[in-house]
């Protein structure tokens, strides 16, 4: 007997079929890929301000110092130092760039991961006397609130919370600002202002993010 297959003619139809079907498909799989990703961002966002406010209930400090004890100096803390996004966005807010690159910052696992809001970083600076957050006490440090040490994205780019208006911090000017934990969002460009006579009405362009507080005029 004779073998059976398809002939040249069956075979592209076939492959006809599956290009048709999957460019049909394609956008829309790819709209549903980018939609879970900012639904993650936007739970993301949530869970590190949570983890934040919880510090702050425990020891009565936000996250924004980086000297020998509680001085106030840092004006970001960023969720992996490495990833951080530097662009920004077309019509972005003023000096929405700050974001990216304003200084001095700390890494959040800093202040979340480890206990060590000093001038140093990582595991090997707790436990240092007067420089961390007491472990002892009616306000101590009772993490770590999150349960890993770097915080990108989920387009691999570092999370930012401009810790320069926390609350105590050293900014002194008469603008009501929020503090936000911030993602650049898809196209990975701020476009969020940061400017201290600027106060952040709204997250502006993709950028996904939760605000924590509210630093009130002075």
């Amino acid at each position: 007997m004779g073998k059976k297959g398809f002939t040249l003619i069956e075979v592209i139809v076939v492959i006809a079929v599956v290009a048709i079907l999957a460019a049909i498909l394609t956008p829309t799989i790819a709209k549903q890929i980018q939609d879970s990703r900012i639904s993650r961002a936007r739970n993301e966002v949530l869970v590190i301000g949570a983890a934040i406010a919880d510090l702050h209930k425990d020891t009565g400090w936000w996250p924004y110092t980086n000297a020998n004890g509680p001085s106030g100096r840092v004006r970001r803390i960023l969720g992996d130092p490495t990833t951080v996004p530097t662009g920004v966005a077309s019509g972005a807010g003023t000096y929405a760039v700050r974001w990216g690159n304003y200084n001095p910052s700390k890494p959040m696992y800093d202040y979340l991961y480890y206990n060590n809001p000093d001038d140093d970083t990582g595991s090997s600076g707790e436990g240092q006397a007067g420089e961390d957050y007491p472990v002892t006490g009616d306000f101590k440090w009772n993490g770590p609130y999150i349960d890993h040490q770097l915080l990108n994205d989920p387009w691999g780019r570092s999370y930012v919370v401009n810790a320069q208006y926390f609350p105590g911090n050293t900014y002194g000017g008469t603008e009501r600002h929020h503090v936000y934990v911030l993602s650049a969002g898809p196209d990975h460009l701020w476009s969020t202002p940061f400017d201290n006579g600027t106060p952040e009405e709204e997250i502006m362009g993709d950028d996904i993010g939760f605000r924590i507080c509210v630093r009130k005029p002075q």
